[in-house]
């Protein structure tokens, strides 16, 4: 005799249906684009960077056209540093650059002269960089 709670084996070898509840239709987060030209312009207007053609230019000077390995690696489209330490910044996505790029540097722009803006800033260490970001822009 079994006690009580024991149960007997069962000899079936079939698996019950699972009956699983249904899932709601949760809106997934809209893919970020591939990173291309055009793309990252439509992205410079959509969070309204200013001057996104020399921007845009920046970005193709920054990365080798999109190329570097901290393009590639961290999403990071403008060479963008941790003034703390001097460490670049990773992002989830390229557009995360955009924004950055938007709020850490162009919120300093007053007004007049955007290459001059640039250089008074320091953006770059380079003294002829905005020589070569002007003669990107004008090939686009």
């Amino acid at each position: 005799m079994l006690p009580s709670t024991a149960r007997p084996q069962s000899t079936s070898t079939t698996v019950p249906e699972l009956q699983l509840p249904e899932i709601e239709d949760v809106p997934e987060q809209p893919a970020v684009a591939e990173l291309t030209r055009e793309n990252l312009l439509a992205a410079l207007e959509k969070y309204e960077v200013k001057f996104p053609l020399i921007v845009l230019a920046q970005a193709i000077l920054e990365t080798g056209h999109f190329t570097s390995n901290l393009c590639m690696e961290a999403n990071n489209l403008f060479g963008l540093r941790h003034p703390s330490d001097g460490s670049y910044y990773t992002f989830d996505n390229w557009e995360q650059s955009v924004i950055a790029y938007r709020d850490d540097v162009q919120y300093k722009y007053t007004g007049g002269d955007y290459y001059a803006f640039l250089r008074r800033i320091g953006y770059a260490q380079d003294q002829r960089y905005t020589s070569k970001v002007r003669k990107i822009v004008s090939k686009l």
